[in-house]
């Protein structure tokens, strides 16, 4: 696994945000709907407003297509309103938490109760986004074509969903490593870098962009 030790440059932070703020998804829904999603707050997550706000927000991020089908809608409502407490647990805690022991066992009874895609499909991607809708502060959202091949070289997911999960920690620590090392806040704004998870992944995918290899 490749760690973001390329960050440790200002540099190369300031550089791949600016990348990503002016290259990714420019007027595309998947942005405009990222940015209704982190006007709610925690309490209004659920309502079936935002939960179904949630779900399209989900498939505008490519998460319901052949490779990651999402459950039902009812299904997927039901589930998350049943963890209703476990996320709220959760919602104490930022990044920089992402490294205690009760995190991570809070994140795997979720990981393991939720009903959010279809059967077979795997969780882990639309986890990962899911998590970040309602916990922006702790989680960064993981996909294929940037977080995947930032840290691993490829982009896929593994079949078991024991390792699943293994992987969506262990991305995760290494964010919180990295959020404990830098003050990421200096880069908030009210487009794409919500909150210190989201920056981390903007510099990743904006890295990647300025390098060529997306």
């Amino acid at each position: 696994m490749n760690s973001l030790e390329v960050f440790k440059n200002k540099k190369v932070i300031e550089e791949a945000l600016e990348a990503t703020k002016l290259y990714y998804r420019p007027f595309d829904p998947g942005s405009y709907l990222h940015h209704q999603i982190m006007e709610y707050n925690f309490a209004s997550k659920f309502s079936k407003k935002f939960i179904e706000l949630a779900y399209v927000t989900l498939s505008a991020w490519n998460m319901n297509s052949r490779g990651a089908k999402l459950q039902a809608f009812e299904v997927f409502k039901k589930s998350i309103i049943k963890n209703k407490k476990t996320f709220y647990d959760l919602n104490a805690y930022t990044l920089k938490d992402m490294d205690k022991q009760i995190v991570r066992v809070l994140l795997e009874k979720l990981f393991n109760n939720l009903n959010l895609v279809a059967e077979g499909k795997p969780p882990l991607i639309t986890f990962s986004k899911t998590m970040h809708f309602y916990l922006p502060r702790l989680v960064g959202p993981i996909d294929r074509k940037y977080t995947m091949k930032y840290f691993y070289n490829n982009t896929s997911v593994p079949k078991s969903i024991t390792n699943q999960f293994k992987r969506f920690m262990d991305i995760e620590i290494e964010y919180c490593k990295f959020a404990k090392g830098f003050k990421l806040l200096k880069y908030k704004d009210n487009v794409w870098n919500r909150s210190v998870p989201k920056i981390v992944d903007n510099m990743i995918i904006g890295y990647l962009r300025t390098q060529g290899r997306n």
